[in-house]
């Protein structure tokens, strides 16, 4: 009897070797990559470095009283700033209070925290990227027309009446400040300062000249 050979059926060559599904993975990994990408929180590490106890300078950016406590409404602890540009130490234990329950201040940018860790720390490194330095803004009259434009742009509303608020007060107080400066920031909030400041004048003074 003839014995038929069987022959073995030629082996698939692996999927994972084709061209189409090396590309495939590779666009996986790709997508993986992106998507934590997307969903990874600010750095930590450094939470947790920062001593409770440590003081965090933060500034006021109000041209008024500024009062900031740490349970909100006036109460808990209460840390208060007379002036616009005025800095006060507060331990980090506190600060974190503040900023949970003064957010919106934080946001509109009436208080700035000096500290990047601090910022870090408390994850509102994203609120700060939108915002202009203290600095800038404390040195703001002292700037050039284009610089301050820049700034200005950065700003928010809040912080456009503030600034404003503060000229009206220097050219009240016969301060010296470059006009077109005056002109601009005074377009920025719909006003014109030099006009506000003059009525002021005439007003305190009882309408004497």
């Amino acid at each position: 009897m003839t014995q038929v050979q069987k022959t073995t059926k030629p082996r698939k060559a692996n999927a994972s070797n084709s061209p189409r599904d090396k590309d495939i993975e590779a666009m996986k990994r790709q997508i993986e990559e992106l998507t934590k990408a997307l969903l990874r929180k600010e750095p930590d590490e450094l939470n947790g470095s920062i001593d409770l106890d440590e003081d965090i300078d933060v500034i006021s950016l109000c041209n008024n009283k500024l009062n900031l406590s740490t349970g909100g409404f006036g109460k808990g602890e209460l840390y208060w700033f007379e002036n616009f540009g005025e800095v006060k130490p507060i331990p980090f234990r506190d600060l974190k209070e503040i900023v949970k329950n003064n957010r919106s201040f934080l946001e509109k940018g009436y208080y700035y925290v000096e500290s990047e860790k601090a910022r870090r720390a408390l994850r509102i490194l994203r609120i700060y990227d939108n915002l202009p330095a203290a600095q800038d803004l404390i040195t703001l009259l002292d700037k050039d027309s284009k610089t301050i434009g820049v700034i200005l742009g950065r700003m928010t509303p809040e912080q456009k009446t503030m600034i404003a608020s503060v000229v009206i007060d220097k050219l009240y107080n016969n301060t010296s400040i470059d006009m077109n400066i005056v002109k601009e920031i005074g377009e920025s909030v719909g006003k014109d300062l030099a006009t506000i400041a003059k009525d002021r004048k005439e007003l305190m003074s009882g309408g004497e000249e």
